[in-house]
């Protein structure tokens, strides 16, 4: 090549090149490079259906992309995509890598967080028991017996230390003011996020009687002092007898009823009052709750020894 093609081409390539910065120059004027922030979703993918992420993980992470002015004002954070990739991984406590999907010409340079903890648990199967509690009271004279319920297991399914967590589930009857036999079906709640139920609900039935009843006398007695020259010749209650509402157990060893004593400090005639009847320990009610009492005085053949008591202590027990 003779030396006056060789200096045309230089001349040429140099033109080429003065050409190509003179694009690029006037390029970066017109739409230099620009930096910006944004907040992109994270969302998780190829987790097997038997393995379960346990704790939490960020929502989203901070990325800082650059490009063009012209690139950067029309971007959005549905142009990006954040993804943890949970393929393959088995139990355990792990980083994983953020991978951000972003427009072509679009320089991803910074993510936050790059790595994210992440603890994965398998998925277990458990039977737990379920039990009923009562809410409230029957109508007065009724009693309820023990809750049924069907099925008396359910199976929960979730990450194997929040299932293994959970030893037994609950429901709750309302009982108030019922009189009959009550059937229920209610819903088992998952006592934890990320553990299911299965059955969702369970049967209860809860039994409702109507307490026995039992006639049983009623004791009483005085208390104080006559009248001087008067004692007590006898007490008399009517009715004699009440009845009692209650479990048969409590009934069983009832023998008698207590009611208030009569006071005759200085009386000098009869003396009638009305007097409440204690209710027995567990019993529910007793009828009727107030019985008429009367002290019987009469005068005495000798007089009473100096600071004596006329008969106070006597009481209805026996007669």
């Amino acid at each position: 090549m003779s030396g006056i093609d060789w200096r045309n081409m230089s001349l040429r390539i140099l033109s080429v090149l003065l050409a190509l910065l003179l694009w690029l120059y006037v390029t970066n004027e017109q739409n230099p490079v620009h930096s910006q922030i944004l907040s992109v979703n994270l969302s998780q993918r190829g987790l097997s259906q038997n393995m379960s992420v346990v704790g939490n993980i960020p929502r989203s992470v901070s990325i800082r992309v650059q490009g063009t002015r012209g690139q950067i004002s029309s971007l959005t954070t549905d142009d990006f995509e954040a993804v943890l990739d949970l393929s393959g991984l088995e139990e355990g406590d792990r980083l994983v890598q953020v991978k951000v999907n972003s427009p072509a010409g679009i320089q991803i340079v910074q993510v936050n967080p790059g790595k994210v903890p992440v603890t994965l648990e398998g998925i277990v199967e458990q039977q737990v028991q379920v039990t009923a509690s009562l809410k409230g009271a029957p109508v007065r004279g009724f009693y309820v017996l023990n809750p049924v319920v069907a099925p008396q297991t359910v199976t929960v399914r979730g990450p194997r230390s929040k299932v293994s967590a959970i030893t037994q589930l609950g429901v709750t009857v309302e009982v108030e003011g019922v009189n009959s036999d009550v059937e229920k079906i209610l819903p088992v709640a998952a006592p934890q996020s990320g553990v299911s139920v299965y059955p969702q609900s369970v049967k209860v039935t809860v039994p409702v009687s109507q307490l026995p009843t039992k006639s049983v006398p009623v004791r009483t007695g005085a208390v104080g002092s006559p009248s001087a020259g008067y004692e007590v010749d006898g007490i008399t209650v009517s009715p004699a007898e009440v009845q009692v509402t209650a479990p048969a157990e409590v009934l069983a060893q009832l023998r008698w009823v207590e009611a208030e004593k009569v006071n005759i400090s200085g009386a000098d005639r009869d003396v009638t009052v009305r007097a409440a009847v204690a209710l027995p320990t567990n019993a529910v009610e007793v009828k009727p709750a107030a019985v008429e009492i009367t002290a019987r005085l009469k005068k005495t053949e000798t007089p009473p020894p100096a600071g004596g008591d006329s008969g106070a202590s006597q009481s209805n027990e026996g007669q």
